[in-house]
């Protein structure tokens, strides 16, 4: 049976129950302007036909327009079973270069069954859509498709083992299926089984938090090409994510995060060429009054890549491909009244690299940022 259709039945259960007792429903809408740098993630430099072009013809940034709207039901019955449902349409228009702009669908179904207070079943679908062009067709293909079509399963199950312990393990499917990108087109499927273990206990009346979550997944990737020149292709990765963290209380308001990542790919082609190993620190930061709500995270991740060799202009340099990540990210909220806020976000990521080959688009040094203010209303 075609796996979409699954999905699409398992959606059909589970808004099955939005005829019963005891709903709620959310509405908000957002927008911000702001103004983004560098969105397509370009270096600053690239030889192309023996032309040097630098950052001015290849950097697109703009002052952008987000609309952001998000809707949220819930209805429980029996008090044993809860139906969720999640709606997130989203826009991001940019004035300066208007046909760079965008729009997405996220839309995710949820049930749960309580068999006992400490053994619930878990169950999703989900589906979204990114409408977004890519640079041209001449480009890495795993790089440059933006838009994309996603559907998406999981099932499982949450259980208490111990007091004060939330333990998740979930299996799950996608399938994403990248637009068509020049005489290429892309798609993957993957499954895999995710995992979630949360200890909490209370400390002079405030309650800290530790745990571990991660998952490990294989992801096969099938291109397809309209070009007798290139040839189809295939991708088998394997994936294994883990991270632990501790959640710290300075007091009812505030909060942080400290966490560590662990990300492996393997490639199992011949060659191997695409594995890696990624790993770093990073911290989350959350603070919540009765008006003012702040979330901001930052993060330090490197990237080595097991047999991909680094190169400069003129040859390879003896050293493996490595990137280092910089993240940070901050989202703000100060209530004004009548159902309205004020609202703030920063974004930044700098990757740096060993590979300054200015012939390659790929693997190179970027940095992307954008920062904007709005409105939400929520009723």
């Amino acid at each position: 049976m075609n796996t979409r259709k699954i999905i699409i039945g398992i959606t059909t259960l589970l808004l099955s129950g939005l005829t019963f007792s005891q709903s709620k429903t959310t509405f908000d809408v957002e927008t911000q302007g702001g103004y983004e740098y560098n969105y397509f993630k370009s270096p600053k430099e690239i030889r192309m036909n023996d032309t040097i072009l630098t950052k001015e013809d290849l950097i697109a940034s703009s002052i952008y327009q987000d609309i952001d709207v998000k809707y949220r039901y819930r209805n429980k019955w029996d008090k044993k079973n809860r139906v969720r449902v999640f709606l997130n349409p989203f826009s991001r228009l940019f004035y300066e270069n208007f046909d760079d702009s965008y729009w997405s669908l996220d839309a995710r179904a949820n049930y749960d069954h309580k068999f006992t207070k400490k053994l619930i079943f878990l169950a999703e679908a989900r589906f979204k859509r990114m409408n977004r062009e890519g640079l041209g067709g001449d480009q890495d293909v795993l790089i440059n498709p933006l838009g994309y079509s996603n559907y998406g399963a999981t099932s499982g199950i949450e259980f208490l083992p111990f007091t004060n312990n939330e333990t998740t393990v979930e299996g799950f499917y996608n399938f994403k299926d990248f637009d068509a990108f020049g005489v290429r087109d892309l798609q993957f499927n993957e499954t895999g089984i995710q995992f979630s273990s949360v200890q909490s206990f209370e400390v002079n009346s405030l309650e800290h938090k530790f745990g571990i979550n991660g998952y490990v997944k294989k992801r096969k990737y099938d291109t397809f090409n309209a070009s007798e020149i290139l040839t189809d292709g295939e991708r088998d990765w394997d994936y294994i994510k883990g991270s632990v963290f501790y959640e710290l209380p300075f007091n009812d308001q505030f909060k942080i995060k400290p966490n560590f990542l662990y990300y492996t790919r393997i490639d199992n082609s011949t060659a191997g060429r695409s594995g890696f190993n990624q790993f770093g620190p990073g911290i989350n930061m959350i603070y919540k009054s009765e008006t003012t709500k702040v979330r901001s995270s930052f993060s330090f991740i490197n990237r080595k890549y097991k047999e991909i060799e680094a190169r400069n202009t003129e040859e390879r340099i003896g050293e493996k491909l490595t990137y280092e990540y910089v993240n940070f990210q901050l989202n703000a909220s100060h209530t004004i009244g009548n159902g309205f806020s004020l609202t703030a976000t920063l974004y930044s990521r700098v990757r740096s690299t060993n590979y300054t080959d200015i012939d390659a688009r790929s693997f190179r040094n970027y940095r992307n940022q954008y920062a904007g203010v709005g409105v939400l209303w929520e009723f």
